[in-house]
């Protein structure tokens, strides 16, 4: 079975006019025959689906279903240059959580793109995180070439064990997607996770972080309306304005490219010191994503440990809660998720619970740990009552 990232380049320059009517709808027509040919070869395989430009958008989860699938490319828009190695490294995540919940899948990401692409050089870097966690890359060009022997996607796709396609026609791009479909064969093993190599976690971390996502200017322009009573409430302040700065959302507010919460950038400093993973790296308190501030920012918040001991997280209404209720032990084996803590899967070695509300499990100790740090489920957000 097969994970596959679905990745449509969304950048401007996807709206030129050499394919009929443009270059981005030629790109979603060859992704729909990719998804419904690949989820007829084999029903269980799963796809999820993001757009790169300036930002990475999820679009759709992983699913196996193939309408939802194809109604998410509906939502694809178009966002400045093509920073293609944020739009991997969102892929990578997503496909870590899954590689290290369930094994013996094939992780693969298909990339639709006119190959403009902006920063090669950090593209490099996650591209060879790729290859050493054993993800396939795929890579479909449509457009004018450039130098073909110096081609980046084709050398991605040489280094992963993937395949790269170049197409300047309609017709053959859209049929790409098509051929793209075909199975691949589990040709490289990674063991990134076993215990001996837990010395190359931080810099996996570092590289596949991504930054928060500013706010549209149509999102500004709401906020702004009448007199800012349209601003976003932080979810780890819970308030309007940045306790530590005093600005206003629309000014330092930032939302989790993965869940789409809102937070203070200074908020999110405060929190990524709190847990204290590296200085700028810290993983979002709700979706568990890996996020990045700027370093900058850490000059704002100084040593200000009486502020960082003030962080929390608060859910939109205070008077929601929830329990832990322990697994029996018989139940452990068959849970076929992981810890919404860790994202390790459950081997007996510790009881397990899970949260009453959303059905998310943790280890023992991982729910101490985050009860310690944030008083509540880390996946759905509610106080913990006992």
């Amino acid at each position: 079975m097969e994970d596959t990232v679905l990745l449509i380049d969304s950048s401007r320059s996807m709206m030129r006019y050499d394919f009929k009517p443009n270059r981005l709808y030629i790109a979603l027509k060859s992704a729909k025959k990719f998804i419904t040919t690949k989820i007829n070869i084999d029903p269980k395989d799963r796809i999820s689906i993001l757009s790169f430009g300036d930002i990475t958008t999820k679009l759709q989860n992983f699913s196996n279903e193939t309408n939802k699938l194809l109604e998410s490319l509906d939502k694809v828009s178009i966002s400045g240059k093509g920073l293609l190695h944020d739009g991997i490294a969102f892929a990578l995540q997503i496909l870590v959580e899954q590689m290290r919940r369930i094994g013996g899948k094939i992780p693969r990401i298909f990339i639709i793109t006119d190959n403009k692409i902006e920063d090669i050089e950090n593209l490099e870097k996650i591209v060879n995180i790729a290859n050493g966690l054993g993800v396939i890359i795929d890579s479909l060009q449509i457009g004018k070439t450039q130098d073909y022997r110096n081609n980046i996607l084709k050398r991605i796709s040489k280094l992963t064990g993937g395949e790269f396609g170049f197409f300047a026609n309609e017709r053959a791009v859209i049929n790409a997607g098509k051929a793209f479909a075909s199975k691949k064969n589990a040709n490289k093993h990674t063991d990134y996770f076993s215990p001996e190599k837990k010395e190359k976690i931080p810099p996996l971390m570092n590289e596949i972080a991504l930054p928060l996502r500013r706010p549209t200017i149509m999102e500004v322009r709401l906020m702004m309306d009448s007199g800012g009573n349209g601003q976003k409430k932080c979810q780890i302040c819970h308030s309007k304005k940045a306790p530590l700065t005093n600005a206003d959302f629309f000014s330092e507010g930032r939302f989790c490219p993965s869940c789409e919460r809102p937070m203070h950038l200074s908020c999110a400093a405060l929190w990524a010191k709190k847990t204290e993973y590296t200085k700028t790296i810290f993983r979002c308190p709700f979706c568990y994503f890996l996020l990045r501030v700027p370093s900058s920012v850490l000059k704002l918040i100084g040593d200000d440990i009486e502020s960082t001991q003030k962080i929390q997280i608060i859910d939109e209404e205070e008077a929601k809660t929830t329990k832990m209720k322990v697994m029996p032990d018989n139940r452990i084996p068959k849970i076929d998720s992981s810890c919404s803590y860790c994202h390790s899967i459950f081997m007996g070695d510790y009881q397990v619970f899970q949260c009453e509300n959303c059905g998310s499990y943790y280890h023992k100790p991982c729910l101490e740990k985050m009860y310690k740090e944030i008083q509540a489920c880390r996946y759905c957000g509610r106080k913990i009552t006992y």
